[in-house]
């Protein structure tokens, strides 16, 4: 999709980057929008980011992750901005530990939970027949469905309740980091591969663990091949269930990172053609659309939520008993 938005752009436009004190193409709007990449220290900090940029730049080299370089004039959003820019020290030369703008609304996704069910969790415990507050009310009906429509159904009556706290903190985790991103200004960290690659390998860790410990260490031999099937025909089905086994994590990852990317692309695309075309009757076709989409994100938000708890609930549930 970003390929594509780059080939209309080059159509459109017959410069490629934007030069200082021009505007920026679609195409590196989009790409900005969608990518993540490390804080520089800007020395004329203008907005909440650029701050929050800095101490998070400082932070990086306090904590050893970067090794900060010298001032460089580099072009920022069509502006020529004098910065200092780090080269990163990688954990066993490999992982890149530095704190970016994925990061910090995943911080932001978690404190939410936090300050959400933590309160809520001591007002349910002093009213356990219930409480009056629509607030309350509200919180505890989303509780019941994960447990209704995701939990109950993949999990034995005595492990569903044991599974609750696990899945309930996917599913508002998850939840809370969607419609974050749909508030201007700030960014969907589900929509980097890197978060919804974590978050599944957390699944495909749980189902391990899990098949395990309830089928013993040869699970993984016997439970994930239907039971009753000639010996023969073994050799040609494991292969392929330990394939599919693998491959479902993968595609649970693709899924949440491209649904959630998908909307906020073609937004941007609409609003970007207002500035193209300068005109009033694609400026308000081109915002109406918008909205639109904008308005079907905030139900695509849950439901995507939704299909990645409930799928991983699935897989973590079918570990747990023989085919």
């Amino acid at each position: 999709m970003i390929r594509f938005v780059q080939l209309i752009n080059s159509f459109i436009s017959s410069s490629g980057a934007a030069a200082c004190g021009e505007e920026e193409s679609m195409y590196e709007i989009v790409v900005g929008h969608v990518t993540d990449h490390p804080f520089v220290y800007k020395l004329e900090p203008h907005g909440i980011w650029d701050l929050i940029g800095n101490l998070a730049f400082k932070l990086n080299s306090l904590l050893g992750f970067q090794k900060e370089l010298g001032e460089s004039t580099v072009c920022m959003h069509g502006h020529a901005a004098t910065v200092i820019e780090s080269a990163p020290l990688k954990l066993m030369g490999i992982f890149d530990m530095r704190i970016t703008k994925w990061v910090i609304m995943l911080w932001v996704a978690l404190i939410l939970c936090a300050v959400v069910f933590i309160p809520l969790a001591r007002k349910i415990k002093k009213s356990p027949m219930g409480s009056k507050s629509r607030w309350v009310n509200m919180w505890e009906s989303l509780i019941g469905f994960v447990h209704d429509e995701i939990v109950e159904p993949n999990f034995h009556h005595g492990t569903a309740k044991k599974a609750m706290p696990y899945f309930c903190s996917v599913f508002f985790f998850i939840l809370f980091a969607n419609y974050l991103g749909l508030i201007p200004g700030l960014a969907t960290s589900t929509g980097n591969l890197g978060v919804t690659a974590g978050l599944t390998l957390c699944t495909l860790f749980v189902q391990v663990i899990l098949g395990t410990v309830v089928q013993g260490p040869l699970w993984i031999f016997s439970g994930i091949v239907p039971h009753g099937i000639p010996f023969a025909m073994y050799f040609l089905l494991w292969p392929i269930e330990l394939m599919g086994m693998l491959i479902k994590p993968f595609a649970l990852t693709i899924r949440l990172f491209a649904n959630m990317t998908a909307g906020h692309v073609v937004i941007i695309i609409f609003l970007y053609l207002v500035m193209m075309f300068q005109s009033y009757a694609v400026g308000i076709g081109s915002v109406s659309l918008s909205l639109i989409i904008y308005l079907l994100e905030l139900l695509v938000a849950f439901i995507q939520a939704y299909i990645f708890t409930s799928l991983s609930a699935m897989f973590i549930g079918s570990s747990m008993s023989a085919h």
